[in-house]
């Protein structure tokens, strides 16, 4: 989701397509002829790329083909074995699960969830998957075995991001609208505390140091990556990175996070290597409104999402330099790669 004032499409947008839930069901997604304009880009090699599209409603595989889902699609996860996708429809309160096959998307699931679901996190055994629900103030838990909600953990206000412990026991998830972290026992599935951000602070996309100790939260509204301490549950520090930073990639090594900016219309690269210090590398230049984010698992290369421009870009993360621009479709929202 982005800022209702400042970005011209997605919340209104969203309010506008959120209807009324189906049923859990097994489905076919609508094939959608390859699209020339959403290749395969040499500098990925054989790096399997899915994008979301949130005005078109479709999902697609660079290089193999896109498949319509709904009015409007969000946010994409993985599941721990890597065999299937998750995407969040916002248009109606689902979410669809695809195993991953070498033409694309196979068998397919969907359940509905609460309001604008938006992110996932799965547990590391992949039983449950845990969707935010930007529309109310709730985790949705789906389980896998039989495709369906089994509970609803209460949140502060907009949850948006959620990402898991390194150990995958705890889970955090930003709290758009709270200006706070939800903090939920995975076990249990129950929230057990929440972190108190400074007033006025807009939580978006969440990182975390290779130790789980320091929590990264993007402020959407004043432009900084906020420090968590979640040992002490405090904010013990900020930097600057940029107007309107969304979402965060942390690389394979967990030395860097590259965070997009989307009216600074770049993607800052920050250095954690002293994790409590975080220093700002380069602000490289990307087109249009960068939203999502991902890094290959050799870390060599980004990928983003430029909303408003319809561009994908791949970054080089030696050199920091753009190695490929690419039309996408009407609004990449998130991208994610699958291996």
């Amino acid at each position: 989701m982005r800022r209702r004032a400042r970005r011209l499409l997605p919340l209104p947008l969203i309010l506008l397509l959120a209807g009324c839930a189906g049923q859990t069901a097994t489905i076919q997604p609508t094939s959608v002829p390859t699209v020339v304009a959403l290749p395969q880009v040499s500098a990925l090699g054989d790096a399997h790329v899915f994008v979301s599209d949130i005005a078109t409603g479709d999902v697609a595989e660079l290089g193999v083909g896109a498949w319509h889902l709904s009015r409007s699609v969000h946010g994409l996860g993985l599941s721990p074995d890597r065999a299937w996708l998750y995407v969040t429809d916002v248009a109606t309160s689902r979410l669809f699960a695809f195993r991953l096959t070498t033409t694309g998307l196979g068998e397919t699931h969907a359940v509905t969830v609460g309001s604008q679901p938006v992110h996932v996190a799965a547990s590391r055994d992949g039983s449950r998957i845990f969707v935010t629900n930007f529309g109310e103030r709730s985790l949705s838990v789906v389980d896998t075995a039989h495709w369906k909600v089994i509970k609803s953990i209460p949140t502060a206000a907009s949850p948006h991001s959620i990402i898991a412990s390194p150990d995958g026991k705890t889970l955090y998830v930003g709290c758009y609208a709270g200006a706070a972290i939800t903090v939920v026992d995975a076990a249990s599935e129950t929230a057990t505390r929440t972190i108190a951000l400074p007033p006025n602070t807009e939580p978006f996309g969440l990182a975390l140091d290779a130790t789980g100790r320091y929590l990264y939260a993007s402020d959407n509204l004043t432009g900084r990556l906020i420090i968590v301490d979640i040992t002490k549950d405090a904010v013990v520090g900020a930097v600057a990175v940029g107007q309107r930073p969304a979402l965060i990639a942390r690389a394979p090594d967990s030395q860097t996070l590259y965070v997009s900016a989307g009216a600074s219309h770049a993607v800052a690269v920050v250095s954690i290597a002293d994790p409590l210090r975080p220093v700002v590398r380069e602000m490289i230049a990307v087109q249009g409104y960068p939203h999502g984010i991902a890094v290959t698992p050799d870390g060599r290369r980004l990928i983003v999402a430029g909303t408003s421009a319809n561009t994908l870009t791949v970054i080089d993360t030696a050199s920091l330099t753009v190695l490929a621009t690419v039309p996408g479709e009407r609004d990449p929202n998130d991208v994610l790669v699958a291996r």
